[in-house]
C-alpha cells in the first residue's frame, strides 16, 4: 500500500481547513455592514433637511399633563407689591428702575428666596435693578405663609390662576409672567429672567451690556437752561439745583430694539435654538412680541424652547448678544483650586460650559443648588464684582482623577468635555447675510459668535 500523496497548498480541501467558519461569518458581515454604509451615504443628499419640533417631553414630564388643577385655585390675598426697597428723602424723586431682574420659584420655597435676598440682591443693591420673584398659586398648605412674607419683603409676584407643579414651570409660567407684566401697567427696558441656583454679578452685567444700550434722557434740561437765564442773580444757586435734579429726573430708555441678551443653546432633541434658560434678558419689545405671538399659536413646550419656536412660527427674528462661557457658567466645583474658595485651578478652561470662577469675567454663574457652594461663590464678591483671587500656592492640589484623565483625553483631541456652547450648534444652523451671522434665521448675531453689538 502507497501513502496517498499529500494535497496541494492550494487545493480546495486545503483552504476549507485552514479558513475556519468563524472567519467566513466575519467576512460576510464585513461585506454587508460595508454595502449598507455605500448606500447609506449615496442616500444622505436626498433626505429632507432636519428641522425643528415641538417637544411633548420636557424635564420626564408629559406637556399633555398640563390640565386642569384638581382644585379650585384660590385668588392670592390682598398684599401688593411693594417698592423695591424704603425710599429716602433725596430719593424720593428718583425715576423708576429701568431694569428687572425675576427669578422664577416655587412658591414653597422660602428658605432659597431668604438666601438670594440676602446675598446677591442686598450686595449689589447699589445697581438700578428691580428685584422681584415669581410663583404661581401657593396653595391652601402656603398661601398665608407666602403672603406674609410678601407683606414682609414686597417682591413677589403672585400668577395665582396657574397650578403650583413642575409641569406648569417648566412649560408655560415664565410667558404667562410676561403676560402678567403687561397687565401690571409697570414698563421696564430690560428684563432678566433667571433660576433660583444662579449667582448674578448686577454690577458686571450692568455695566458691560446694559447701560450701553440705554439712552439716558434728561427731561429738565431745557427748564433748568429757562430757569438759569431768567434767575441771573441766583446763578450759583440754579446751577447746584440743577445738576441735582437732573441725576434725579434722568431716565432710561433702551437704545436698541428685539433684542435678547444671553448664552445661545442649541438642543438636539428639539432642532432648535434658544437663550439657555437658567439667564437670559429681553428688550421690552421682546416681551411684547412673544406675549402676542403666545397669544396666537398657544405653544406648549419647554418654557425657553417656546421662545425659539414661536419665533420660527412667526417668521421672526431678534438681535442676539451672546455671552462666552468665561461669562455664563455652570459652576464646577472639582475644577477649583482645591484651598477652600471658588476660584478656579490653574489649567480651568474657561470657556468651557462647566468650569470654576476664573478672571473678572463671571456673570451669571449655574448650579448653586448646594448651599455651601452658593456661599463658597459669594465669598468671592464684594459690591463692586469680582475679587481679584489670591495668589496659588506654589505646589497646586491635584484635581480629582476623572478631571485628569477629561484633560488627558481633551489634549488628544478625544473628548469635547470642554466644548464651548456656541461650538454645539450645527454648521448648518449658521450663515451671514449682508455681514452679519444669522442662527437658525431666527437670531442676527452681528459680525460674528460674540453677538449683536
Amino acid at each position: 500500500m502507497h501513502d496517498p500523496a499529500p494535497p496541494r497548498p492550494w487545493s480546495r480541501s486545503t483552504l476549507q481547513q485552514r479558513i475556519s467558519r468563524r472567519h467566513v461569518r466575519l467576512a460576510l458581515l464585513a461585506i454587508c455592514f460595508t454595502l449598507s454604509l455605500v448606500v447609506y451615504l449615496g442616500a444622505l443628499p436626498s433626505r429632507a433637511p432636519r428641522t425643528w419640533t415641538i417637544e411633548t417631553i420636557v424635564h420626564d414630564h408629559d406637556t399633555s399633563d398640563l390640565r386642569r388643577p384638581p382644585q379650585t385655585l384660590l385668588p392670592f390675598p390682598d398684599s401688593p407689591l411693594q417698592p423695591h426697597r424704603p425710599k429716602t428723602y433725596h430719593e424720593s424723586d428718583s425715576p423708576p428702575r429701568p431694569w428687572l431682574a425675576a427669578v422664577i420659584c416655587a412658591a414653597q420655597d422660602v428658605e432659597r428666596r431668604m438666601l438670594i435676598r440676602s446675598t446677591w440682591m442686598r450686595l449689589f443693591r447699589h445697581v438700578p435693578f428691580v428685584p422681584r420673584f415669581v410663583v404661581s398659586n401657593p396653595g391652601p398648605a402656603w398661601m398665608e405663609t407666602v403672603r406674609y412674607e410678601n407683606r414682609t419683603f414686597g417682591d413677589i409676584i403672585v400668577l395665582d390662576h396657574l397650578v403650583e407643579d413642575d409641569v406648569t414651570a417648566n412649560t408655560v409660567k415664565t410667558l404667562e409672567f410676561y403676560q402678567w407684566l403687561l397687565r401690571s401697567g409697570q414698563r421696564y427696558e430690560f428684563v432678566t429672567k433667571l433660576d433660583t441656583d444662579l449667582w448674578l454679578n448686577a454690577p458686571a452685567f450692568w455695566q458691560r451690556y446694559l447701560l450701553p444700550r440705554l439712552s439716558n434722557n434728561n427731561n429738565n434740561n431745557n427748564n433748568n437752561n429757562n430757569n438759569n437765564n431768567n434767575n441771573n442773580n441766583n446763578n450759583n444757586n440754579n446751577n447746584n439745583s440743577s445738576s441735582s435734579s437732573s441725576s434725579h429726573s434722568s431716565t432710561y430708555a433702551a437704545s436698541v430694539n428685539r433684542t435678547v441678551i444671553g448664552q445661545l443653546y442649541f438642543s438636539d432633541s428639539g432642532y432648535n435654538t434658544f437663550a439657555h434658560g437658567s439667564m437670559y434678558t429681553m428688550t421690552w419689545d421682546m416681551i411684547q412680541l412673544l406675549v402676542t405671538l403666545q397669544d396666537r399659536y398657544q405653544v406648549v413646550t419647554g418654557e425657553d424652547a417656546a421662545v425659539g419656536i414661536l419665533m420660527h412660527k412667526a417668521n421672526e427674528r431678534a438681535h442676539f448678544v451672546n455671552l462666552s462661557g468665561q461669562e455664563k457658567f455652570d459652576y464646577d466645583d472639582t475644577d477649583a483650586r482645591g484651598d477652600g474658595t471658588a476660584y478656579a485651578r490653574t489649567d480651568t478652561h474657561p470657556y468651557a460650559q462647566s468650569h470654576a470662577l476664573h478672571g473678572q469675567h463671571a456673570i451669571a454663574i449655574h448650579q448653586l443648588k448646594d448651599k455651601t457652594l452658593w456661599m463658597k461663590v459669594a465669598g468671592c464678591f464684594t459690591e463692586r464684582g469680582v475679587k481679584p483671587a489670591p495668589p496659588t500656592a506654589e505646589v497646586e492640589p491635584a484635581p480629582p482623577f476623572h478631571v485628569r484623565w477629561t484633560d488627558f483625553l481633551h489634549s488628544w483631541g478625544l473628548s469635547d468635555a470642554y466644548q464651548p456652547m456656541f461650538d454645539a450648534i450645527p454648521k448648518e444652523l449658521l450663515h451671514y447675510e449682508h455681514g452679519d451671522l444669522i442662527c437658525d434665521d431666527i437670531w442676527n448675531l452681528g459680525p460674528s459668535a460674540s453677538g449683536y453689538p
